[in-house]
């Protein structure tokens, strides 16, 4: 099983020059691409690493978290993509349960996997989804979902087919929800998901933990005043 890393940055190197070796070691991860905003982190990264595991872009212009993330997924060469937060980071023992679950249950290209907690840090508890393992997420209840955890569905850091997830774009009349959704652009994509593609379905596994690191530049804090949360959040009452 071959994993895509995939990780947006923008002036993430702090977090970066930690977590690379780690994944580096990963036998999951076969590649690693990083979609950098304005080339600050990708000099760093060219400076300090050699592997031809790591493959790096830089944009011709900040795109925004959204956007951002399209890109350093339409740049993966396999299909199975996890998808990253760069101030963030996944143990060895993430991909393991990945693993494990889909050995036992079948890899479905419809499925987004998604964490089933974010280990507590010294400064944040972390958000737990455990209640919900052996639910499948689907249009049926992806609202009712919505409504009882809201952080569950604005929580990326998941692994899901590029295949599928190139299914579910933004059309072109829809495109400003994405320059407008700042960092809810997570919550963005699982409705684009559920809106394009009727047949997803969502599983969080167990397992599936990784660290997110909630520190003064993290892209939410810095942006939350700006966001309009009534707008996002609504959009799930569609189904």
């Amino acid at each position: 099983m071959n994993i895509s890393l995939c990780i947006p940055t923008m002036d993430r190197w702090d977090f970066l020059k930690v977590s690379i070796p780690k994944y580096l070691d990963n036998p999951y991860i076969n590649e690693i691409v990083i979609c950098d905003e304005n080339g600050n982190d990708v000099k760093n990264i060219n400076n300090t690493f050699t592997s031809d595991k790591i493959r790096t872009h830089i944009n011709d212009e900040v795109l925004g978290a959204f956007f951002n993330k399209q890109k350093v997924v339409s740049l993966a060469k396999n299909d199975i993509i996890c998808l990253m937060d760069s101030d963030n980071f996944a143990p060895l023992s993430y991909f393991e349960s990945f693993k494990g679950y889909i050995n036992t249950r079948g890899l479905k290209e419809n499925t987004i996997y998604m964490p089933s907690r974010t280990i507590p840090q010294p400064n944040h508890r972390g958000f737990d989804y455990r209640n919900f393992i052996n639910l499948d997420i689907n249009m049926k209840n992806i609202n009712h979902v919505v409504n009882q955890n809201r952080a569950l569905v604005n929580t990326g850091n998941y692994i899901f087919s590029k295949t599928h997830f190139e299914k579910a774009k933004l059309t072109d009349e829809n495109v400003h929800l994405g320059k407008t959704c700042l960092a809810l652009d997570v919550l963005l994509q699982n409705y684009l998901f559920f809106k394009r593609c009727p047949d997803t379905q969502m599983v969080v596994v167990p397992g599936m933990e990784y660290d997110h690191i909630v520190h003064p530049g993290s892209y939410y804090i810095t942006t939350y005043q700006q966001i309009n949360t009534n707008m996002f959040h609504a959009l799930f009452n569609e189904f």
